[in-house]
Formats: C-alpha cells, structure tokens, sequence
C-alpha cells in the first residue's frame, strides 16, 4: 500500500502561495478494501500544531484543516492511512507560507528612467549562514532573480500575466543554497512583460496597468531579515535593449551592466495589493534538438523542431565581438521558404550581439510560439548548437491514450499539445501572433477536455480568481479576455458563450476533481454571471431568454451561407442555451454547498427550458434551427424531450453534409458526445476518422503537430488560408480529445472526481483497438479494448477508494470494486 500525490490546496510541496487554510489530497496505490480513516500530523518549529486522530470521514479528494496559519512558516505534515482489510501506510510531506497579511519592511523601488529594461542591484553582508533563506519577492513587468550571479528559482516570467490592478502576486523563493557566508549581491532583472509592454493586436496598447518598471523584495534567514528594497539599492545598466511579450528581445552582451544611479523610492499606482501568489510557476517542460537543418532555395537558413510549440531557442554561442545572430520565429514553410505573415504585427524575434565570450544564449522576457527558427549569422550554423525549450505553466500531463490508428495517435497528441502550449499563465487563444491573451470563450470550450488531460486545479483557480476580479467591476458581466485589457473591442463583455466561462470552467473543475472548498471559492463568479444575465433579460420583458447583444456563439463554424466567422445557428438561441445551463448548474452548485438559493435557480432553470422549448423546437420536439451545432445542444443540454428523434436529426444533418462536421467553436466540442450519447457513435468514429476538408484529420495529413483556429488555416496545396486569422495553435477543436476519453475508451466520472465512475467503452472495428490510463483525483482508472481475429478483449482498472459501473454492449451493468480486470468474449 503506497500513498501518492500528496497535495494541499492542488499543489505539491506549495511555497508561498495563498491559501486561507490547507486542504489535503491524496491517492491510494497497491491497496485493496476501503479506507478505514486517515490521521493528519502537522508539524512547524518541532512542534505539533495539529493533530486529527483517526478521522474516519477523511476525504482523499479534499481534507480541510482548521488551522490557522502564520506568515513565512514551513509545515510539515505526515498522512497515515487505514484500511478495514488490516493494511497501513504513512507518507510525509510540507508546505510553506508567504508574506501572507505580515506588513512589508521593503519598499517599491524603479529604475530612475523609463526603460525597457533594467537592473537593480543590492549588495549585503550575511554573518552566518544558519537555516533556511527565502527571497520574497515582485517585480513589474517581469523579472528574473539572481544571487551572487546564480539564477534563483526555476520559473521564467514571473510574476506572469494577472490582473495587476485588483492583486500583485509575490513570489517566494528557497535561496538557501546560494546564499554565502561574507558579502553576497542580489540583482533582479526587469522587463516590461505584460504589464508595460503592448499587448492587444492591431498595434496594441502599452502601458496598460503602469509606465514604469518596479520591484519589492525582502531576503530573510530564518527570522532575520538580511536585505530589502529601499534607498540603498542601484540601478546598473541592462544588457537587454529591449525586450517585449510579442516582438521578441535584444541581448547585446558588449553592455557592461554600469552604475547608472541610485534606484528610486517610487509605487505602482492604480495596482491592487501584494498578495502571495495563486498562479502556477512557468516551467521548462520539455527540449526538442534540431529535426532538420534547411537551406531554403532562396539561400535562407531555418532551424526545424519538429513540433510546435511554445517557449524559446537556447543555444551554444561563440560569435567575435560585434557578431549578432538573431532568430525568427515561424509555425509554417511557405515553397519551402520562412514564413511569418500569420504573425501579423508580432516581430517575433530573437538576438544576441556577441562581446566575444562563449556562452549558452536564451531570452528572458519573452516568449515565442513556434516550430521553425530562421536565422540570421554570418557565421556557420551547427544544428547541435541549437535546442527548443517548451515553457508553460506547471500543470503535469495525467492521461495516455492509444488507438489502432496512427493518424487517430497523432490527433491526441495534437490536441495535447495544443493545452500544452496554451497554458502559460493564462488559458491562451495562441501563443505566437500578437494576441495570446485569455480569451474567455476558447478556455471555457476545452475545459472540459483540459481537465482530463492535465492536472489543472491550481491553473484554473488563479484564472478564476482574475475573472471573478473582473466581473467585479462589471455588475457580474465576464470579459471576452482575463485579464481583461479595458480598451477595444477585447475590453467588452457578455457575449455567449465567452461569458459562460465563470460557470462551465468551475462546474468542469468540480466535476473531474471533487474540490468541494474550490467550488465555494469560485461559486460567487458562477452565480454574479446568471445574476446578470437575468437582470438584463428581465429589464427587456421577460420570457427568460437572451434577446440581444453581441454573441461570438459558434465562432468560425462552416454552416454560415454568407462570408465571415460567424456560424449559421443563431446567436441568441445559443446564448439562451447557455443561460439556462449555467442557471441549473448554479442550483445543482448551490444544493452541493448547502446554500438556500438552490430553489430559486433550479426555477429559473426550469423557465429557461419552458420558453427554450417555446420558442425554438416544434410541436415533435425537434429544435427548429437545422444546424448540427443546434442539434447537438439540444442533446447535451438537454433542451429536447425526445432524444432519440432529435439524435436521428443530429445523424441526418450530419449525412446530408457528406458525413463530415460544419461546427464552430460552440458545436465542435460537443458533436460526437450528442452522437454517441444518442445512439450514433459510429457515425461519431466516422466524422473521427474523415481525412478530407473539413475533418480533424486532414491537419494531421498536412503534418500538423497542434490544432489550427480553423478547419482549413492550410489549404490542401500546403499554403495559409488568405482570409487570415490563421493560428496554427489554436487548442477548441482539440476537445475532441475528451470525446475520445470519455466515449470511444467510455471512461466517464459519475461522481465527482471519479470517486465513482462509468465504464462503457464503444469498439470499432475501423479503430483495431483503443486504451486510456488516467490519473484521477481518485487514483489511475484505465479502460481498454481490442480485437484480436473474432475475439473482443477488454481490460479494466479501478483505484482504491473508488467504483465504476461497468456497461458493455449486450449486457446487464455491473459494479466494479477496486482493483484490474481481464476478459475476452466473441466480437
């Protein structure tokens, strides 16, 4: 018996994050039977601050402890586990606190000139080096820490991207091993990042939360503070000329970092407090080496990863003094040329002005979204010198899943990337043109998938806590980006379903992890949003439905006889769709909570449906809007009384467009549930496995390694689509990647975070086979099939504490208990 995954609060060994009191998770290897109660020890200063005793209700998707915790203090804490069988296991781990509400004896700093780019510098004297040393510390735009020269942390980009001007989140860092006995200098490097530097496309906006660079820090060992930011740090010169988010960054190593003057005593203005942080560190995650070196035919030079991804380039550099080599970053080869238009106004690019020394090279405030690097250097370029890092937030990869099918294997892995490379921070639109902001819409369309497929609590609780932020000052109303940029038409806000993200992206994060504390976290965002859109659609009259305003609705689907984004279904059937979903997910959130409201919303819900009903499906039960989009709403929201026939629709409309899908970003990640939910799943693996325009496989055809923004970004003589807005990593179609989890390999939670699950695999000849391994909030669940000659093999697994209701074709469902299951049975 092995205890795993110990977590507080969704994170693992968490230094300095915020929390209002530690919540315990854990999972069960190696065990059979039930848990019999668990014991909690908690330790801090040597001594024991609490202890539960056998608890016999001690839940391993979240164990809230009354304790109330101090500023900068380290617990450590040992989990003991029963079970009625007689077996044991204990497993110790810890977690420390920040500043929490504890006052700031440092003091904002800023360089004395508006720059790019600085460095401030503050020399001390450590006495002795005597148990542990913390830095805790922010810096505005982004920043980079160093102690006598060593880099501190292993997070890039921090403090990231929130909304700075409701919360600043400090960071804390272990520097204990850098610290040294005598003299030591500690040195923060700042850049613009996304709080000065521009952002928004078109040009953009700059300065958006300040017009300065700006740091606070304290350095303390054990309870003695040895330095802070005050009058007596220095400004020395940078060697980064520039520096932003979108255009890339200049590095010229020939700039002696100089003192250029005493720093000033100056503070953000119109920022919200110093907070610890909520949002995950940005990560190095993976290295890809050279693919390919090209020469193009135009005597160009590009660097080919073989993936895109998102991150930055790091390389050997031995150039003369004066020697520059610079990078350009690029998703696509154009007549076997560097191509970058799809970039639209973002530079993108990489250089490094050598003073002769030999060093490794990488960026340090910016980032880029990419697959291939032209370069620019007068000097010969050896492929070995080059590597690919792929940054993003710390969210690990908790799922495999494999077909018979190779194409099928490459669209998962697709899909996967294309999370990957959009979680950093925030949930990202794209990661390389000049946007990657946190488009509400796209978030709340792969959520679902998301969390099936990375660990992601943490993630999207600082994600939440932005839009709750946001909403706050918006009678409930959510923007179409968080943070929300409050200028522009990304300023705006309440369109559907973009909107609908304050309540799908929690109930998700409920539903796939059983956090009970972060579903009462995030339940006033879900119910601001429901309460907003009611005051409106009252103020108009009445009937509880969504009766105008600007609605994305099914972005880019390919139904729309007339030219631009917007899908054929209409906006406001979707809208209202929406509305009532997210009104009976607050009543079912509130019941869950105990709150008295959930009455009144599952009313609210209820005449929602009656007027949907009403006004948009006819006397058979049919939705009146024949679009595949409308359809498949009305399966998996339940909108129709007649499943069956409005699956048959579904089915139909599908077939009349040559079994291909014509979904926007509402319809595409729904269609195969509503067909495969409605007794159609093989007509799901057909649309699954279409090579041709549009399909999900006919990227993969083209070589794809993410997921496009649109079903044709390419077209099929491997040019860019010239109507534009061509991201190549884009992740909403990817939510097919969910679908294939949840229905081709039938592994479902039937509770929250799978503490009970459904099994229902559907095999398909067409597929050979398909397995998926899941590492829930209750432990890894697999569920597998195969066809081997006339036999069908299936294999099972179910972790401890948990159960699954096992449906296959043709027989009675049945439990299962923990543990593997084997058999075989004629196909």
């Amino acid at each position: 018996m092995k205890l795993n995954d110990l977590r507080v609060c969704n994170l693992t060994e968490p230094l300095g994050f915020t929390m209002e009191e530690p919540v315990f998770s854990w999972t069960v290897e190696e065990a059979a039977g039930r848990q019999l109660g668990a014991s909690l020890e908690i330790c801090a200063k040597g001594e024991t601050v609490y202890d539960s005793g056998e608890n016999p209700s001690a839940d391993s998707l979240g164990w809230a402890v009354p304790l109330e915790l101090l500023p900068r203090t380290r617990y450590d804490y040992t989990l003991r586990i029963g079970t009625a069988d007689g077996q044991y296991a204990e497993a110790s781990s810890s977690f420390e606190t920040g500043k929490r509400d504890e006052p700031w004896t440092g003091s904002w700093i800023s360089p004395a000139q508006d720059r790019n780019s600085a460095l401030l510098r503050r020399r001390f004297f450590c006495e002795k080096r005597e148990g542990a040393a913390r830095l805790y510390l922010c810096g505005l735009g982004v920043y980079e820490a160093y102690l006598n020269g060593e880099k501190i942390g292993e997070e890039y980009l921090a403090p990231g991207y929130h909304a700075y001007d409701f919360h600043l989140a400090v960071q804390t860092y272990d520097v204990t091993a850098l610290l040294r006995e005598g003299e030591n200098s500690l040195v923060i490097a700042l850049g613009e990042g996304w709080f000065k530097g521009r952002l928004g496309f078109e040009g953009g906006y700059t300065n958006l939360y300040g017009d300065r660079l700006y740091a606070i820090a304290e350095l303390w060992q054990g309870d003695t503070l040895l330095t802070a930011t005050d009058e007596n740090w220095e400004e020395l010169r940078s060697p980064i000329r520039f520096a932003n988010i979108y255009d890339g960054e200049t590095w010229d190593a020939r700039i002696q970092p100089e003192i250029v003057g005493p720093a000033e005593l100056v503070a953000p203005e119109g920022c919200g407090p110093l907070q610890d942080r909520v949002g995950l560190p940005v990560v190095e995650c993976d290295r890809f080496p050279v693919k390919e070196l090209i020469r193009t035919p135009k005597g160009g030079t590009i660097l080919d990863f073989g993936q895109n991804l998102t991150g930055w380039v790091r390389f050997s550099c031995a150039l003369q003094e004066g020697a520059s080599i610079s990078l350009t970053a690029g998703e696509i080869l154009q007549d076997g040329e560097f191509y970058h238009e799809n970039y639209r106004t973002a530079v993108s690019r990489f250089t490094y002005i050598s003073d002769g020394t030999a060093r490794e090279v990488r960026p340090h405030f910016t980032f880029f979204g990419f697959r291939y690097m032209k370069v620019d250097c007068d000097h010969p370029v050896r492929p070995e010198d080059f590597t690919a890092v792929h940054l993003r937030s710390a969210v690990p990869q908790i799922v495999t899943l494999h077909t018979g099918s190779a194409p099928v294997n490459r669209l998962f892995q697709n899909a996967l990337w294309g999370m990957k490379d959009n979680f950093l921070d925030v949930p990202s639109d794209c990661p390389q043109r000049d946007e990657r902001l946190g488009w509400t819409g796209d978030a709340q369309a792969i959520s679902a998938t998301a969390c099936q497929s990375l660990y992601m609590p943490a993630f999207y609780r600082k994600y939440l806590w932005d839009m709750r932020a946001e909403q706050s000052t918006l009678e409930g109303s959510v923007p179409n980006v968080v943070p929300r940029i409050k200028q522009g038409m990304i300023g705006e806000h309440g369109s559907s379903p973009w909107a609908d993200a304050a309540v799908i992206i929690p109930w998700n994060v409920w539903s796939y992890y059983g956090s009970w504390e972060l579903l009462r976290e995030t339940y006033p965002g879900m119910k601001a949003w429901v309460d907003c859109q009611r005051r409106r659609e009252e103020a108009l009259g009445g009937e509880h439905l969504v009766k105008d305003g600007f609605h994305f609705a099914d972005w880019l689907a390919l139904d729309n006889p007339q030219p631009g984004p917007f899908g054929a279904t209409d906006p406001l059937f979707i809208a209202s769709a929406y509305y009532f979903r997210c009104a009976q997910i607050v009543a079912e959130a509130a019941e869950i909570l105990s709150l008295p409201e959930a009455d009144e919303y599952r009313m609210l819900a209820a005449e929602i449906l009656r007027a949907l009903r009403e006004k948009y499906f006819d006397e058979t039960s049919l939705c009146r809007i024949q679009t595949q989009t409308a359809a498949a709403l009305a399966l998996v929201f339940g909108l129709t009384e007649d499943p069956t026939a409005q699956g048959r629709r579904l089915r139909e409309l599908v077939a009349e467009n040559g079994d291909h899908l014509n979904t926007g970003f509402v319809g595409t990640p729904i269609l195969c549930e509503a067909l495969s939910m409605s007794g159609h799943h093989d007509a799901a693996v057909t649309l699954l496995l279409q090579e041709d325009y549009p399909s999900w496989l006919y990227s993969v055809k083209l070589g794809a390694t993410t997921i496009w923004e649109r079903w044709n970004s390419v077209l099929p003589d491997g040019h860019m689509n010239p109507e534009g807005m061509n991201s190549l990593n884009h992740y909403t179609y990817g939510s097919v990647a969910g679908w294939m989890i949840s229905w081709l390999c039938g592994l479902r939670p039937d509770a929250p975070g799978y503490r009970r699950a459904v099994l229902e695999p559907r095999p398909d000849r067409r597929l050979g086979q398909a397995r998926v391994e899941l590492d829930t909030a209750a432990g890894r669940f697999v569920s597998a099939w195969r066809y081997d000659g006339n036999k069908l093999c299936y294999e099972f697994c179910v972790p401890f504490g948990a159960e699954a209701e096992l449906r296959l074709p043709g027989r009675e469902a049945k439990t299962l208990t923990p543990g593997s299951y084997h058999w075989e049975e004629e196909a």
